[in-house]
């Protein structure tokens, strides 16, 4: 019975079982009100007509000689003429004193038995109740009187049960028929409108929608872009959590309420006027992050009905792409010489005010020979210029954080290298060197401060070692020091070792990490040329990046 249990579930059979079960409630309640008013009635009608009959032929002379004894035959074919034109009648009988039948006449073929009429009736005509052989169980008796007003004999009609019973056919069969004729105009209806409403859900049945927009819900809510709909009054009719969170809106049931009372600075609407969509629109609401919106609008039977935004969050993507391409650090990097160079010109400025000319002169003097030195000895041994800015950069920012920053006099890297692109150098070099510096945020102002960087291409690979004299990294932090998002240094960090190892893992390299707290760290890293797949010997791996 898989079939049944399927039919019951489909819109056709809910609409038309609850119509058919409305139209038979109905019908039985009204015909069961109905038909006992209408038995009411025709027991009414029917008493007053027996009354009516029974009485004219008491008082008809033909009865009342009969009963005096003149044998007048013409009664029997009076009554016969009653039972036949009354059709409420089935029994017409003139009875004497004593209860013998003296004439009478039935819808049957004889008569087998009359109601005794009761003799302590003191009204002229009563009705009275019996059961006789020919079922005659209700009756009117009229009194006859001669002219002295002696009793004579009585006048009785009745009806048979039969009679009364198809009375209750008739009326019932009536009602059955209008049931029959509500019933096929009701299951038609049904089924119109079960296939108006499933074409408006696209012929999907009450439940499959259910199921299918819980489904939806849960999927909306997991996905990291932020959805928001609105109808063509302007009132959300769909927020995922994504979009609550991106747009830092309260917690609450938002669904129902006005676009413009639950986020005052959205333009969405804008859209469900125009009717064209926007790609690409930039949230000036929101300063802290960089949010992408693209907005839509529904259209049905070519009629705007409401319009949707969906919402991208690039903060993230953003700052990956910037310590991908190195551009991070190379920002700080002009930051920090823009800086220092500042400083040197507020120095320069103050000795000219002095009227200090010599001093000035040798203070300049000092500063390019040193800044000669260093940029020489940058550029000497690092022939990439971009990967030579970056650590003229770190020069001038280490500096500034009071740091002695120093590049190996074995480092060599050519133009061109053969086992990293350009940014990817960058990038490892970057947030290397700046964790390096980010470990002396803890120490002590009298602690050695230093960060070496040893930067060697041979033929067996690129080897990059940074070390440091900070504080060290305790051996549960170094357990997850390269899980992405962690970082003790607060929100928003725990990237740039994540994507240093990203970045050796996909050119085929290997990191190494030694630290002990308190003395410092080193990072030590090996490239294979991506030509080759040999890995550079363990020995000059461990020899070849030497503090001088």
């Amino acid at each position: 019975m898989k079939w049944l249990s399927r039919l019951k579930k489909t819109l056709n059979a809910q609409l038309v079982t609850l119509s058919v079960a409305l139209i038979v409630i109905t019908v039985l309640i009204a015909m069961g009100s109905s038909l006992w008013l209408n038995l009411q009635s025709s027991h009414q009608m029917m008493d007053r007509n027996m009354l009516d009959v029974a009485y004219l032929l008491a008082r008809t002379q033909d009865v009342r000689g009969l009963l005096e004894g003149g044998g007048n035959q013409s009664v029997t074919g009076l009554l016969r003429q009653v039972v036949r034109r009354v059709s409420d009648l089935d029994v017409a009988v003139v009875i004497d004193p004593n209860g013998n039948l003296v004439a009478g006449a039935s819808t049957r073929s004889g008569l087998l038995g009359v109601v005794q009429p009761d003799p302590n009736q003191t009204e002229p005509v009563f009705l009275q109740e019996g059961e006789t052989q020919d079922g005659m169980e209700r009756c009117a008796c009229a009194k006859v009187f001669d002219e002295e007003g002696n009793l004579l004999g009585y006048a009785v009609v009745g009806v048979y049960m039969r009679s009364v019973y198809r009375m209750v056919a008739g009326t019932v069969l009536q009602y059955l028929l209008i049931a029959a004729v509500a019933l096929s105009i009701g299951g038609f209806c049904a089924r119109r409108l079960a296939r108006y409403i499933k074409n408006e859900l696209a012929g999907y049945e009450p439940e499959d929608l259910y199921r299918l927009m819980v489904q939806r819900a849960d999927i909306w809510d997991a996905l990291e872009e932020g959805v928001l709909a609105i109808d063509e009054s302007e009132r959300i009719i769909y927020l995922n959590a994504a979009a609550r969170q991106m747009l830092e809106l309260p917690v609450g049931d938002a669904a129902g309420q006005p676009l413009h009372q639950v986020y005052p600075e959205s333009t969405l609407d804008r859209v469900l006027h125009s009717g064209k969509a926007e790609y690409n629109v930039p949230l000036k609401s929101m300063v802290h992050v960089k949010i992408l919106a693209d907005r839509m609008p529904i259209v049905k039977n070519g009629r705007t009905v409401g319009a949707v935004a969906i919402f991208r969050n690039r903060t993230e993507m953003v700052r990956l792409a910037e310590n991908l391409t190195g551009v991070n650090h190379v920002v700080e990097a002009l930051r920090a010489n823009t800086h220092e160079f500042m400083n040197k010109l507020h120095v320069i400025l103050g000795l000219l005010q002095l009227e200090e000319y010599k001093e000035a002169e040798r203070y300049v003097l000092e500063l390019t020979k040193v800044r000669a030195q260093s940029m020489g000895g940058i550029t000497g041994r690092i022939q990439e210029p971009a990967v030579a800015a970056l650590l003229i950069g770190k020069l001038s920012r280490a500096q500034e954080l009071r740091v002695v920053f120093r590049l190996d006099p074995s480092s060599h890297y050519p133009h061109g290298s053969r086992c990293l692109p350009t940014d990817a150098m960058i990038s490892l070099l970057g947030n290397l060197i700046e964790n390096a510096f980010d470990s002396f945020k803890n120490v002590a102002d009298g602690a050695v401060r230093e960060v070496e960087v040893c930067v060697q291409e041979e033929q067996q690979g690129l080897l990059i070692c940074v070390e440091d004299t900070g504080c060290g990294i305790p051996p549960k932090v170094r357990q997850r020091m390269f899980e992405q998002g962690f970082s003790t240094k607060g929100e928003g960090r725990g990237t740039g070792l994540a994507l240093v190892q990203g970045i050796v893992q996909a050119y085929g390299g290997s990191v190494r990490v030694e630290s002990v707290v308190g003395l410092g760290t080193t990072f030590t890293i090996h490239i294979p040329p991506q030509e080759e797949t040999d890995e550079m010997p363990k020995e000059k791996e461990e020899n070849a990046c030497i503090r001088s």
